[in-house]
């Protein structure tokens, strides 16, 4: 019976049936983990310029997104403390020093909270220690800065001598005079005491010198070896552990004004970042086994002044980076005959890449007129040091009256023997010396047996003298190139072709092969002939033998 009109339920309140309100208090935690992920800055390459003002960012600018993601994880702190809590580890997780303001105020929160140097994993200096407005501008802001600092009151090793140091600090810093040298040490100790606080910093970007106008970090360098002796007692306390990866950036806010001719230095002929000045600190670090340099000045031996005692057959020092496995040099000057010394001093090198600044040639040509390789040429290295290398990538744009200090004829003959090589990044110069040995061997007797990727540069020194004028070609200087180039390509694809006919008779792990044409006009005839309408043959040859190729151009 249909309930009568005094039976009727009452009507609902205006709180019945609504759905609940969703507040970020009742969000799950796994999702706002994930949204917080996406929140990770991650820092651009290095080699790159500090920042500047956000507001004068733009998005293509590598320092944008990095820039971003740390204000939106710093605005997150502010919204509760529930949130707080899970985007401050965040926050920390990877610290940018940009300026002297930023280095002091990281290292008071070091003192006041020691537990936050327990989330960084990334940490990365881009100012320079040595340089005088560095010094001087710190030296101007401790006055300011140095009575806000409220120390932690714990007993530890690490904050009992970061507490004394503060001390120290206040009493004599009045006293400094930079013009005299007394305060250049102490950018290099807030730098040290900055580091001892990250207990499990993974990766570390230190700023450093490219001119002799500036010192370089001897005194970082002892600090930092004199900071195992606080924990004697104690070693597996000890700061430094976790460090695997250490990346040397030369100075580019300096290189940018040498570049432009704009430095007030004295600058030499040859400049950069001097890594052989660095094996104390190598040593340190006990699990360090990737180095990365931007700009260095490509002397990779600690034996310039017995130099001449070496070629004569005498001892060297022991090398400076005996367990570093994975070298990465970004705009060097290293020639190959640096690279033999690189060898020589990691013995244990797993990876080694180096790409070429594009200087001018910056010493004097070697007159040798014979085919044989020099004492310190690059294929000796390989053949003799490089044992346990599995991954090769350098490159030049010219190495003209230096390919002694290649090998013979100007050729890494040693490739074709290493048997620990799995990947292999080789210009063709350095495989045949000149276009015209290429039809003498076959490439494949050339390269390393148990290779499995191959990435094979279309250069030759020549090459070089159209990299300025490449871009101002119009359609008639194309045309005009290609056409030349006719008996080049016929030569090359035949050596392609017999390549992937017999690949499979001595490299039976390799997986894939890559051509890059430095000069795409070369193979390009615009409107007409397409990139990879020459290597179709090629391509299917490779893959009846269960080979990926692929070829690539540069974009002019």
């Amino acid at each position: 019976m249909a309930p009568s009109a005094t039976t009727r339920p009452p009507p609902l309140g205006p709180e019945v049936g609504r759905k609940p309100t969703l507040t970020l208090d009742t969000v799950p935690a796994e999702i706002i983990a994930l949204i917080l992920d996406f929140l990770i800055p991650k820092p651009p390459e290095i080699g790159e310029t500090r920042p500047v003002a956000y507001h004068q960012l733009i998005p293509d600018e590598p320092w944008f997104d990095f820039t971003r993601c740390r204000r939106g994880l710093h605005s997150a702190c502010r919204v509760s403390r529930r949130l707080s809590a899970m985007a401050r580890p965040l926050l920390y997780r990877s610290v940018p020093i940009w300026d002297e303001t930023g280095m002091l105020l990281f290292f008071r929160t070091l003192l006041e909270k020691p537990h936050y140097g327990l989330w960084t994993r990334y940490f990365a200096c881009h100012i320079t220690l040595t340089c005088t407005r560095v010094i001087r501008e710190i030296r101007e802001l401790l006055p300011t800065y140095q009575d806000t600092f409220r120390p932690d009151p714990g007993s530890g090793i690490l904050i009992t001598a970061a507490r004394h140091f503060l001390y120290m600090l206040r009493q004599f810093s009045p006293h400094m005079v930079v013009r005299e040298g007394d305060f250049d040490h102490v950018p290099q100790a807030l730098l040290c005491f900055n580091l001892m606080f990250l207990a499990k910093v993974e990766t570390v970007l230190l700023q450093v010198p490219i001119t002799d106008d500036q010192a370089e970090y001897d005194v970082l360098c002892t600090q930092i070896q004199g900071v195992k002796d606080l924990f004697h007692d104690d070693p597996a306390a000890a700061p430094f552990q976790h460090i695997h990866t250490l990346l040397l950036q030369g100075d580019p806010d300096l290189l940018a004004q040498i570049e432009e001719d704009e430095c007030e230095c004295d600058i030499p002929e040859v400049w950069g970042a001097q890594p052989r000045r660095y094996g104390s600190l190598f040593a340190s670090f006990p699990n360090l086994t990737t180095l990365e340099v931007s700009s260095d000045d490509g002397v990779w031996t600690q034996a310039l002044d017995g130099h001449q005692a070496y070629l004569d057959g005498g001892d060297l020092p022991p090398p400076f980076m005996p367990n570093i496995r994975h070298i990465y040099l970004h705009d060097s000057v290293a020639y190959p005959g640096d690279l033999h010394h690189l060898l020589l001093n990691a013995p244990r090198l797993e990876t080694l890449y180096m790409a070429p600044r594009g200087d001018d040639s910056l010493r004097e040509s070697i007159e040798d007129n014979s085919s044989n390789a020099h004492p310190e040429a690059l294929d000796i290295a390989l053949a003799t040091h490089a044992t346990h290398l599995r991954n090769l990538d350098v490159s030049w744009e010219d190495i003209s009256g230096f390919e002694c200090l290649v090998g013979p004829d100007g050729r890494l003959t040693s490739l074709a023997e290493m048997q620990s090589l799995r990947t292999l990044c080789i210009q063709m110069a350095l495989l045949y010396g000149t276009p015209a040995a290429v039809l003498e061997t076959p490439l494949i007797e050339l390269l390393p047996p148990n290779l499995v990727e191959l990435a094979l540069e279309d250069w030759w020194w020549p090459n070089v003298e159209l990299l300025d004028t490449l871009p101002e070609w119009d359609a008639q200087d194309k045309v005009r190139h290609y056409q030349a180039q006719h008996n080049y390509r016929v030569n090359a694809l035949r050596t392609l072709t017999k390549f992937a006919r017999d690949v499979r008779t001595r490299l039976k792990d390799l997986e894939k092969v890559v051509l890059l044409c430095k000069i795409p006009w070369t193979w390009v005839l615009e409107g007409a002939v397409p990139l990879e309408f020459h290597f179709e043959d090629v391509r299917g040859m490779f893959l009846a033998a269960g080979v990926e190729f692929s070829v690539k151009s540069d974009e002019v």
